[in-house]
């Protein structure tokens, strides 16, 4: 049985559901290539989602290919009344989220947050890596519905890395396939077309 959704987590609620589609990605020395890719933010209860994502890398004929990256975490709402530090002005922006995200290169990034209607907007507050892990020192990501009827979920993430300053990593538009979706790797378009790996 799926629990009531926590009454913080009102602002964040348009993102729960699983979403595919197709992106961009490329970085200093990487050439920009198209990916496939799932992102799934589910509700287990509790003041936070649990989140994941896939991506692979698109072939020729528009299906799946080799796999590029996954990551996955929690993304907690802070509490009202907390968005702000005690005794910060109203120039101060309110923190709505916290968002803790692993990555199998070897790095962890914990992002702070806002939220206004259908949009999020973090940075990184602090990022944590391995011995051997990517070089990755600051990230910055949107999130947002567009289209007539919202139903796109766009983002985009800025990645600083390599002794690089922030600069655009990937970006993608996804449609919600639904809480369970597909079990198969499968990409859809923002035009609505599906490609089976």
């Amino acid at each position: 049985m799926q629990p009531d959704l926590h009454p913080d987590l009102e602002k964040l609620s348009f993102l729960i559901g699983r979403w595919e589609g197709v992106g961009v990605a490329g970085y200093e020395g990487t050439e920009e290539f198209q990916f496939g890719q799932r992102v799934e933010f589910s509700y287990e209860g509790g003041p936070f989602l649990a989140y994941s994502a896939q991506a692979w890398r698109m072939n020729p004929d528009g299906t799946l290919g080799e796999y590029v990256t996954s990551e996955s975490g929690y993304w907690r709402a802070r509490p009202p009344g907390t968005e702000r530090p005690e005794g910060a002005g109203e120039d101060v922006p309110p923190v709505h989220v916290e968002a803790l995200i692993a990555h199998p290169e070897g790095f962890n990034e914990v992002y702070l947050g806002n939220v206004f209607a259908n949009r999020v907007e973090m940075s990184t507050d602090a990022v944590l890596r391995t011995e051997t892990g990517l070089e990755v020192t600051a990230g910055h990501r949107l999130y947002g519905l567009f289209g007539e009827d919202r139903e796109i979920l766009g983002y985009a993430w800025d990645m600083a890395a390599q002794g690089h300053e922030l600069r655009s990593y990937m970006s993608a538009q996804l449609r919600r396939t639904g809480a369970d979706g597909k079990d198969g790797k499968t990409a859809q378009s923002a035009d609505g077309g599906a490609q089976e790996a």
